[in-house]
């Protein structure tokens, strides 16, 4: 009878030297699938992974829960490895019956192809997202009282202040940045003398002033970002500027026994903040609701950056338009969304006459790389105790030959499997293209596109503002539909 095949899956949300390390939890499942005459095939491990994350959202458990259907069983340390979530930890063990796979935790001993087995899980489980939930509520009283002994609980760190050790003891405070204060009092300044937010952020901008993100990261290359009429609002009405702090689970001025506490020296008094609130918000026009999205959004590219074109309306009519990233922006590219319609379409049925709809089906990636490693690894400190005197009397020397013999072996046979790299495959069905596509909404259209990674690369124009047709600017790559193209190159 051929050996079950296994898999081994360890987590690790944080190295440590009281935690569990990968190496230890692969080293104990191996152990157990070697006694019970299992073959693992392939291990899977999410470092710096919490277990409260859910399994779709880990990169290894995700790929694993994929090709379940090439194993026999799914080995791993505890069952806090896998969730600590009773709900999650049943989704994994649903997917494991569903492909037919045994569920085997090492330390806790329980098999999940048994009724006790899944009892004892879910009631270890249950007690996993206790305890997480119970490190929840420690964090959060640990913030709490952070923040009523006046020190600094950690967080976005609001503009004008900074975070600095605390002198008077642990920890640390915010005071006033001296770098953003002035900036502060210029935007004050400016709206109460009636200048609009969207005109001072674009100056702000335009001198380089760095936005209130990006003063404040801790990043040596911050994201980059932009003043805005929603940055300057956030800013300009925040209780922090009357030199008071906010509670902050409940948004609500911390008030002492003589009403609000002044944490900072106020860098305007309260009749110019209520101007100033009063000025931003009469300025305000709420943001109309967005559209639908239009069903090429995704397909439509710049031809100058390669960056996915935005949708927006222009004169009644939608538009696709791409100005650059925001460190690097370029001269404008724009195409009216009706016009690129019509040609994409055009196009594709003049290119892709005879195409049959394409299904896409994703294979894991084979490969024994690790088990090579761990194999030769094992051989080489094998010799190493045997040179060493370890394997000295007559049944130890049958246990060295036994454990080598079985070693080598395993190793020819993974050497010998190739490696096949995994990846989505593409078929073609029975089913024509176009008799689909006069079926499909336009949304389902345009998902087909974006999932065959056909695009449309949109050019500036020869000249600003010059009306040229839009086969004259724009190119089809037709991605995984390029082996239906019919159309002979010149």
């Amino acid at each position: 009878m051929d050996a079950l095949r296994a898999v081994v899956y360890v987590r690790l949300s944080r190295s440590t030297e009281s935690s569990t390390s990968l190496a230890r939890q692969e080293a104990s499942c191996r152990a157990y699938a070697e006694r019970q005459g299992w073959a693992v095939l392939r291990v899977f491990q999410d470092c710096d992974v919490s277990g409260s994350e859910p399994p779709g959202e880990r990169p290894a458990l995700r790929e694993l829960c994929a090709s379940l259907s090439h194993y026999d069983v799914l080995l791993t340390w505890r069952a806090d490895r896998i969730a600590r979530s009773l709900l999650h930890f049943s989704s994994v063990v649903d997917a494991c019956g569903g492909a037919g796979v045994r569920l085997v935790t090492v330390e806790d001993g329980w098999d999940m192809s048994t009724s006790h087995g899944r009892f004892a899980a879910n009631v270890l489980a249950s007690f996993a997202q206790f305890e997480r939930e119970l490190g929840r509520e420690r964090t959060v009283s640990s913030q709490s009282h952070l923040r009523k002994s006046g020190r600094w609980a950690g967080g976005r760190v609001p503009y004008g202040l900074r975070p600095v050790l605390n002198p008077a003891g642990s920890g640390k405070i915010l005071v006033r940045d001296e770098r953003a204060e002035p900036v502060v009092r210029e935007i004050a300044e400016r709206i109460l003398a009636g200048e609009a937010p969207t005109r001072i952020a674009a100056d702000l901008q335009a001198r380089g002033v760095p936005a209130p993100r990006v003063h404040n990261s801790t990043r040596a290359d911050p994201v980059p970002s932009a003043w805005t009429h929603k940055s300057i609002k956030i800013v300009m009405t925040s209780q922090t500027l009357l030199g008071r702090r906010i509670e902050h689970r409940t948004g609500k001025v911390i008030c002492g026994e003589k009403g609000p506490v002044e944490f900072w020296p106020p860098v305007v008094t309260e009749a110019e903040f209520a101007r100033i609130a009063q000025n931003i918000e009469t300025r305000y026009r709420p943001r109309r609701p967005n559209r639908p999205s239009h069903w090429l959004h995704g397909v439509v590219t710049c031809g100058v950056c390669g960056r996915n074109m935005k949708r927006s309306e222009s004169s009644g009519s939608e538009t696709f338009r791409c100005l650059g990233p925001l460190a690097e922006p370029h001269r404008g590219v724009s195409i009216k969304g009706d016009l690129l319609e019509t040609w994409l379409v055009g196009e594709l049925r003049e290119r892709l006459r005879q195409a049959r709809v394409v299904e896409h089906t994703y294979r894991p990636d084979m490969y024994l790389g690790d088990e090579i490693k761990r194999l030769r690894t094992y051989l080489a400190e094998l010799l190493d105790d045997r040179r060493s005197g370890m394997f000295s009397t007559p049944e130890a020397v049958k246990v060295f030959r036994h454990e080598y013999r079985m070693a080598s072996s395993r190793l020819e046979e993974c050497e010998r499997q190739p490696r096949i790299s995994g990846g989505w495959e593409v078929r073609a069905a029975a089913q024509p293209m176009w008799e689909a596509w006069d079926r499909w909404s336009p949304e389902e259209r345009g998902s087909y596109l974006i999932g065959c990674r056909v695009r449309a690369v949109v050019s500036a124009p020869p000249r600003p503002r010059a009306r040229v047709q839009a086969s004259a600017r724009c190119v089809c790559d037709l991605g995984d539909l390029a082996d239906f193209d019919r159309v002979v190159p010149r």
